[in-house]
């Protein structure tokens, strides 16, 4: 049965992942591991400063222009390029880290399953067990990759936002200044009034998108499911060709097939049509976050009380601040695949798990003679 998106996100998901594949983190490559992670951070940091920089900038072009003063340019095309070598140098170096280290954890994963998985007879004994284990190639291949690849998107991504937020914050509130409020009659101080209408438009923008989307992760799992039958199906032919063909049970074989690519075909469209619902209103608050902080500026420079300059840089630094705050509504696709494919990790292992392992098998030792023969040696 799929579970609802709210509880793949509760504290008990995230902690039977932690269970699942957290080992790869205090293991014995530990520290290896823990100076990748660190380092990840660091150039986390170092991405978030260069939208930072890029504020200021703008900021400044923007007054220069407004000023005309043309012998600013210049400097400011350095500095322009000055920041796009440093934002090259730390995405390079960022993509290099990230990689490694998801290789790693997958890497690590892997191992793990497959020596589950393939010792004691539990190849044998799996496929008899009850429970949602089945295709257990695929899940190791395909679904182990997920899992360590999109654990580690997932938590730069969250990172990012939440220090792009509490730069940007910053910056917005002291843009943002103090604007009197007329409140029945009564002039009131409201300090951080920008920060206060970004915190206000990603709330009303990220709950509408969870509405929207929460057939989602339902969609992505069962289509992943399918998917795995299907490469099942064909692995099947494939190991069986011989015992087919001298059958001649091609023609059954074609139908089963027909039959699983049909319920690819269906769980494709019904993924479909849960992203068009998100990519439709995700159109949609893209164009209005783009919109609404300048028609909210704008007043406060057509009455001089701002430079065009500050315009700009506040239209930018909400921009960035209600982006920090969208990541839920980012990455609900996401999320939504990663749950899917933990869930099928974790299905598998805790079948594996469960099976008592076979008795050692005692096979009689070779006992190699000096004629270069081998012959068994008695018990």
């Amino acid at each position: 049965m799929v579970r609802e998106a709210s509880l793949r996100t509760a504290p008990g998901f995230i902690r039977r992942f932690a269970g699942l594949a957290g080992g790869y983190w205090s293991g014995r490559g530990r520290w290896s591991v823990r100076s990748l992670a660190a380092a990840l951070l660091a150039l986390t940091v170092a991405q978030v400063s260069v939208p930072v920089m890029m504020n200021l900038w703008s900021q400044r072009l923007f007054d220069a222009l407004e000023q005309r003063a043309m012998d600013r340019l210049p400097v400011m095309a350095a500095a322009a390029g000055g920041i796009l070598l440093y934002n090259i140098a730390v995405t390079v170096a960022h993509l290099w880290v990230r990689r490694r280290l998801q290789f790693g954890w997958r890497a690590w994963l892997t191992r793990r399953l497959v020596g589950d998985w393939v010792s004691d007879g539990r190849e044998q004994a799996l496929p008899s067990r009850p429970g949602d284990h089945d295709n257990p190639d695929g899940r190791i291949a395909e679904d182990v990759r997920v899992v360590t690849e999109l654990a580690v998107d997932l938590g730069h991504s969250l990172t990012y936002c939440l220090l792009l937020l509490v730069s940007f914050a910053g910056i917005l509130w002291r843009l943002s200044g103090v604007v009197p409020i007329a409140i029945g009659g009564v002039s009131v101080p409201v300090p951080g009034h920008l920060l206060i209408l970004a915190l206000a438009f990603a709330a009303a923008g990220t709950t509408a998108a969870l509405a929207v989307a929460r057939p989602l992760v339902g969609a992505a799992e069962r289509r992943q499911g399918l998917e795995a039958d299907f490469r099942f199906g064909l692995a099947r032919v494939r190991e069986n060709a011989s015992v087919i063909a001298r059958q001649r049970g091609e023609a059954v074989e074609r139908g089963r097939m027909a039959l699983l690519f049909d319920g690819v075909r269906r769980g494709w469209e019904r993924q479909t049509g849960a992203l068009v619902r998100v990519m439709a209103f995700g159109a949609s608050y893209s164009v209005l976050s783009a919109v609404f902080p300048i028609l909210v500026v704008a007043p406060r420079y057509a009455a001089g009380a701002i430079t065009l300059g500050v315009m700009m840089q506040t239209a930018q630094a909400f921009q960035q601040a209600v982006a920090a705050l969208s990541w839920p509504i980012d990455n609900l696709a996401t999320v939504a695949q990663w749950t899917a494919s933990v869930e099928r990790v974790r299905g598998l292992k805790e079948a594996l798990d469960g099976i008592t392992p076979l008795p050692p098998v005692k096979a009689d030792a070779p006992d190699f003679r000096s004629d270069g023969g081998t012959t068994a040696r008695k018990r």
